[in-house]
This record gives structure tokens, sequence and C-alpha cells, in this order.
């Protein structure tokens, strides 16, 4: 990949052999700009003492990043240096691959570390896009090898291989997967109070598991798909979450960035933007969602771990939660679909195994219809959404 064109290479040449590099620097500092503006539209403040070239790489200075929250510090990466640098401010940028340093931060008692930090293919938007984009920044790939945060020198949580791919999808849109190795999260913290005794008492003195997950938009169609997400917790169970949206196109994203610059400037007080933001959800249909949960032995032992507490036994136990189901979905006033529900519910205690709900409507259903039934009309849902509550593999 290359910084500058070859007839720029060569218009510098005589500068370089004078001893200088001002060609370079001011490429440099046009990407070190570029990227600064980018971040900063995502709320990010990145600083720098300096940005020069060497050959085909970027380096910035003693960088440092700051989010948007009040009082927030400031973390320091280094000197940054960006690997194969390519482009433009008016055409876009490229980068091959930046390895930040790795970070290690004390607040008070807290102390975060994170090491093996890779980007690799990073694309800065330029100035003369004319398409908008779900972001201004793409990457290829980003990478941790492990992450920490510990309390007064105690664990509180790792995680463990980290990774996000990305890759150009049909239609010029995206598709993608994401991570986690592994993860561990300490529920025995120093100052644990009445929750730490609870997780103790039903076996988990920590959780560990891993993540996987697969999304994809297409801005044609406005197809924003996650499917799934899955979390899975060792020796407790596996969450699966998925769903497709459409109507997401690059015409409602800039909408939505335009509607939420005019909310920050009035605070959020213009009635005006308020409606828009209606119009705009108007836009958004639900195609299809799923929830599952896949039992590992978790509901075994609360149900033990009540059926305790409250001197009963299982079986008094699962039929008091059964018996309370009616009540609490009364609301819906949809006596057919109450039924499903705890008849699904009361499988699963007795027997746990799966439990799933499930959206598929046989169209798309507008986002503004789902919130109108929900306010209006809630026995209306299951039949709108298709909606559906089972129990079993």
């Amino acid at each position: 990949m290359r910084v500058l064109p070859s007839r720029r290479i060569l218009a510098g040449l005589a500068f370089v052999l004078a001893g200088t590099t001002s060609s370079l620097a001011a490429d440099a500092q046009a990407f070190a700009d570029r990227l600064k503006a980018v971040m900063a539209d995502q709320k990010v403040t990145l600083s720098f003492a300096g940005a020069t070239s060497e050959g085909d790489d970027v380096l910035l200075r003693s960088a440092t990043v700051r989010g948007a929250a009040p009082g927030e510090d400031a973390v320091s990466l280094g000197d940054l240096r960006f690997e194969d640098v390519s482009g433009s401010t008016a055409d876009g940028w490229r980068v091959a691959r930046v390895a930040p340093g790795d970070i290690d931060r004390t607040d008070g008692p807290t102390r975060t570390r994170v090491s093996g930090i890779v980007v690799e293919g990073l694309q800065i938007e330029g100035t003369n896009a004319t398409t908008p984009s779900v972001s201004p920044l793409f990457l290829d790939r980003i990478a941790v090898a492990s992450a920490s945060v510990e309390r007064d020198g105690q664990g509180l949580a790792s995680l463990q291989g980290v990774e996000t791919r990305m890759a150009a999808g049909a239609e010029g849109g995206y598709s993608g997967t994401f991570g986690v190795q592994s993860f561990t999260v300490d529920t025995q913290p120093a100052d644990g109070g009445r929750g730490s005794a609870v997780m103790a008492d039903l076996g988990y003195r920590q959780f560990t598991g891993n993540v996987l997950g697969s999304a994809s938009w297409n801005p044609q169609s406005g197809a924003l798909t996650l499917d799934p997400l899955q979390v899975v917790v060792n020796d407790a169970g596996t969450l699966d979450f998925s769903y497709t949206l459409t109507g997401y196109t690059p015409s409602f994203i800039q909408s939505l960035s335009q509607i939420s610059q005019q909310m920050q400037a009035n605070g959020g007080q213009n009635d005006a933007s308020g409606m828009a933001v209606i119009g705009l959800i108007s836009q958004l249909y639900l195609q299809s969602a799923e929830l599952a949960f896949t039992d590992a032995s978790l509901t075994n032992r609360l149900l033990d771990y009540y059926a305790k507490q409250n001197n009963q036994t299982r079986e008094q136990m699962v039929s008091g939660l059964v018996g309370s189901l009616p009540l609490a979905l009364a609301y819906i006033q949809n006596p057919e679909f109450q039924a499903q529900v705890t008849g699904a519910v009361k499988d699963f205690l007795e027997n746990p195994q799966s439990l799933r709900i499930s959206i598929a409507p046989p169209a798309p259903v507008p986002a503004t219809q789902i919130l109108g039934a929900a306010m209006g009309a809630p026995q209306t849902l299951p039949q709108v959404l298709n909606l559906s509550v089972r129990s079993g593999n």
C-alpha cells in the first residue's frame, strides 16, 4: 500500500535530498487531523503531541483518548504507529495495521489492564463520501489478547481472546463475527453483600464462559440482523438472542444523526424533534426475533435454593410459581396466550431443558404498530407478532 501517488513522491524527492520531510509530514498531519475529527464525531477525543511520516507509516507521538463522560480521565496510548497508510482526507484513508501498547491504568482502588491490542484494515471515511454509513470508521479486524479489572488487588473480571471481524457484504453492506474465547466474573468481591452470599450458596463463586455472535447489514433493504448472539455460562446455561429489523437504511441513519444533534443542541426539550423521532421509528419493521435459554443446572439450583429458603419442597415451589402466572399475565387479556405461557413455564420448571420465546410474523411489523398495540391493546400483541413461548428441546 502507499501513502502518496508516485508523482508526488517524485516531486518530493528534491525536498528529501535537501534534508527535509515536509511533504510527508504534511500528509501525516492530514491523516491525523482526519482521524481526530472522525473520532470526535463518535464522542471520543484523540490528542497527540505530533504526527510524522516514516516511509509508509504514520507515527502519532504521545497519543491519548478520552470519552465524553464528564470528568473522565484520558487514557494514554503512548506512540501509535499506523502501518502502511494510504489515501487522502477527501477520498478516505486506509491503514493496514496499528497495535497500541498495553494499557495499565489505576483509578483509586480499581486497576484495569488491557494487552495485545491489534487493529487491522482500518478505513476512515473521506469528506467526499456521499452515502451515509453505519460508521465513518470501519475495520477488518480488532483483537484484544486479554483484559482484566481488579479492586484492592482482587480480580473482579477478565476476558481472553476478544476478536471482531468485519467484511464487505452484499450491496455495499457489512457482515461480521465477534466473540470472547473465555470470560471470568468473580461473584465474591471483598465488599460483597447478600448477593455474594447467595451466589456462594448456589455454587457460583465465579462465572466462566464464552461469547459468540454474528451480524450483518444490507443498506438497500435496511435489514439489520443479529444471528445469533450466544452467551455460554459454564454449569449455568446458554442464552441465545437473534433478530432481524428492516428499514435501517443509510437515509434513516443520516436522519437519526441529524435529529440527535438537534436534540443535543436543545437539551432534549424540542417537541418537534420528538415527533421526528416517532416518524423515524415508523420506518423500522420487526421481521423476526427469538430469545432462548438452554439450562445447564442453573434452574435446578435456583429452585432448590429458594424452596429451602421458604421451607418448601421443590414441588411446592414450582406449584406456587406456576400458580402466580395467570395473575401476572392478566393485563394481557388474552386467555389463549396466557395458557400457552403457563404451560411452557410449568413444563420447563418441572423438567428444565430449554425455554424459547419467538416472534415470527407472516410479514414485517412496523415498530409503531407494536408500540401502539402494547399501549392500547396488549391482548392483540401475540397475534400481531405471532408470538410463541415453548419449552423443551
